[in-house]
């Protein structure tokens, strides 16, 4: 894949995640840095916060900022409810897991995308032909909701949660039906979060995505042309 920034890409993901992304043609890492960090270099933040109302609703405004591969290391940690990690220790405990084995469930939690707006906290997953599954095999949509709940309170901000996915993947029928399920049951899901109702939950095919990307490459300060890019995710059948 034509990778714009390649010596960033590389640093961001390291040596080995980069290695490993490169032998995919379209390997979700490389798709989310060539639209996303390039996305942040448009020279119309109103324009773009619109654009980005499609992971983060209405409320998304400008000015906004993008980050890529957040929540372990930054100081914007990504972190579990302590309601969340009580539940885990009391049934782990019972079931005759020992403290080691809750560790597991403490660590932070990487997000693909991160999109920050004044009163908009985004969080944006990102997928393919599989759904991940969370830390522990925790279910990945909750694990963001919840975390995400406590750093959108953190700053004073709502939470939306997104999922990119490729249409007519496997991965689009499981993602899609989950999403359902949590829009009607959310609050049922996540009894220890009570602003879980709040949260807003959208869909977007990469399809989708690339046709709003190629609609705004005129405003895109890009280190190289944009068609190699194109021609390359049309033959992939993404576009």
């Amino acid at each position: 894949m034509p990778l714009f920034w390649e010596d960033q890409a590389r640093a961001q993901l390291g040596a080995d995640r980069f290695a490993a992304a490169r032998r995919d043609p379209i390997h979700p890492d490389l798709l989310t840095w060539n639209i996303f960090q390039s996305l942040e270099t448009h020279f119309d933040q109103d324009w773009l916060a619109y654009r980005l109302q499609q992971f983060g609703g209405t409320g998304v405004a400008a000015p906004v900022r993008l980050q890529l591969w957040t929540g372990t290391h930054d100081a914007a940690k990504l972190q579990p409810s302590r309601g969340y990690l009580a539940t885990v220790r009391e049934r782990a405990l019972a079931a005759g897991a020992s403290e080691e084995d809750i560790a597991g469930f403490r660590a932070p939690i990487e997000v693909p995308i991160r999109i920050e707006s004044p009163d908009v906290l985004c969080l944006v997953d990102t997928a393919m032909d599989r759904a991940d599954r969370g830390a522990k095999g925790r279910d990945r949509l909750l694990e963001l909701v919840d975390a995400g709940l406590e750093q959108a309170r953190n700053l004073s901000k709502t939470l939306a949660v997104a999922t990119v996915y490729r249409a007519g993947s496997p991965a689009a029928d499981v993602i899609s039906r989950r999403m359902e399920q949590l829009r009607a049951n959310l609050a049922d899901e996540l009894p220890h979060q009570p602003a879980a109702k709040t949260v807003q939950l959208r869909e977007v095919t990469w399809q989708q995505l690339l046709r709003v990307w190629e609609a705004e490459v005129d405003y895109l300060k890009l280190p190289t042309s944009a068609k190699p890019f194109l021609q390359h995710v049309k033959r992939a059948g993404l576009y």
